[in-house]
């Protein structure tokens, strides 16, 4: 395993967490999502809506190996998703692990700092994304019967809640 640390983000951050978003999303949806939507979707629109996330005060989670994020969280007061009212009062926003450190406890230590065990949370997964569905699974998180489809990416969402 990795020696890595988790600390709060600053607004210096928002490259790394760009590039590990990106990289992570391409990793794992780059099949799932059509190829018009990574037209769209680049590192360099990754990396302006992080300044801006950042520089708005909000604040995420990073793990860090050596001077390198490679993950991130975010938690949000639960809103709205997609016509369906929140069912928790908090909502794990973003949980994303570059690919290369997966299996190597930064996701645990990222959700485990973010929502302690036991936090009443919802989390929106894709359905269609098993790796993530059992690691929240094994953190308490499972699914509520409540599913919606993105309406840009068309993709099924599964709302996990614990």
């Amino acid at each position: 395993m990795s020696d890595f640390h988790v600390r709060a983000s600053t607004p210096d951050d928002a490259v790394g967490i760009a590039a590990v978003h990106w990289t992570t999303r391409r990793a794992v949806f780059g099949e799932l999502l059509p190829p018009e939507h990574w037209e769209t979707e680049t590192l360099g629109t990754r990396t302006e809506g992080w300044m801006r996330i950042l520089a708005a005060g909000n604040k995420a989670l990073v793990a860090e190996v050596g001077d390198k994020i490679v993950g991130f969280a975010m938690k949000n007061p639960s809103g709205p998703h997609l016509g369906h009212p929140p069912v928790r009062p908090v909502e794990l926003h973003e949980l994303y692990v570059d690919p290369a450190f997966h299996g190597t406890n930064v996701g645990h230590a990222l959700l485990e700092n973010a929502l302690p065990p036991g936090t009443s949370a919802q989390i929106w997964t894709y359905a269609s994304n098993p790796r993530a569905r059992k690691f929240f699974q094994r953190a308490g998180f499972l699914p509520d019967g409540v599913t919606a489809t993105d309406p840009d990416t068309h993709v099924l969402e599964v709302r996990l809640v614990r």
